[in-house]
C-alpha cells in the first residue's frame, strides 16, 4: 500500500497546484527571495528563505546570495515548501556571513 501511495504521490507532484490556482514553480515564478534567518549549528549552517516552491525553489537548486549586488555565498535548497525554503552552504566568498535581509537568486546555469 505504501509502494502505491509513493508512486501516485511521485506522478501526481508534477500537477501540483497552489491556493490560488496557478501551478507551483511555474514560468512566472520570481526565483528570488530573501533570507529571512541563519540558523547556526556545529556540523551546518542552516539559512531560512522568505520564498519556497510558490517562487521556483526546488530541494538540489543552486542560489546565489547577494548583499548589495555583491556575491556573498552560494547555497542549496535542502528542503522547500509552498512558502519557506531551506538551504545549506555550499561555499562563502572571502570568509563573508550570511544575515537576515540579503537576496537569493536562483542561479540561471546551477552547475556547482
Amino acid at each position: 500500500m505504501r509502494l502505491v501511495i509513493s508512486i501516485l504521490a511521485c506522478l501526481l507532484a508534477p500537477f501540483a497546484v497552489a491556493r490560488d490556482g496557478r501551478a507551483l514553480g511555474t514560468a512566472g515564478s520570481s526565483g528570488r527571495a530573501a533570507v529571512t534567518e541563519v540558523v547556526l549549528s556545529q556540523s551546518a549552517d542552516l539559512i531560512v528563505l522568505s520564498a519556497g516552491y510558490n517562487h521556483g525553489f526546488r530541494p538540489g537548486s543552486v542560489c546565489l546570495v547577494t548583499r548589495e549586488s555583491k556575491p556573498l555565498a552560494t547555497i542549496v535548497i535542502a528542503e522547500a515548501t509552498e512558502q519557506r525554503a531551506v538551504a545549506l552552504i555550499l561555499s562563502l566568498e572571502n570568509q563573508q556571513t550570511i544575515a537576515a535581509g540579503d537576496a537569493v537568486a536562483l542561479r540561471a546555469n546551477p552547475r556547482i
